[in-house]
């Protein structure tokens, strides 16, 4: 829902467990260190502040993974015939490392 919104504040009002009953679900992740990898994102905690009474989070949303095999498999159910070899599949990792490559010498 954040990514499909475009939203940059998630406001909860309510605290995990209230008299024993779940109320929220665990949405972040509980470390800096270590992400909450989802289905088709990843969210990384990048800094917290606990105040009396709420905590301020700071998340990181990534929406990143691809994956070739399913690219390629999406593209010849489009288009018959295409990526017949394993020289054409080869091409095809060999072009996105270059892509991915190429946008980390823009950081």
């Amino acid at each position: 829902m954040v990514l499909e919104n475009n939203s940059n504040v998630i406001v909860m009002i309510t605290r995990e467990i209230e008299g024993g009953i779940i109320k929220c679900h665990h949405y972040w992740p509980i470390s800096m260190k270590k992400p909450l990898e989802l289905k088709n994102c990843h969210i990384f905690l990048e800094n917290y502040q606990i105040l009396q009474y709420f905590i301020i989070r700071i998340f990181h949303v990534v929406k990143k993974s691809f994956n070739i095999k399913n690219i390629v498999t999406q593209m010849r159910e489009q288009r018959y015939g295409m990526i017949q070899t394993k020289e054409q599949y080869f091409f095809c990792y060999k072009v996105v490392l270059e892509v991915l490559q190429k946008l980390l010498t823009l950081d």
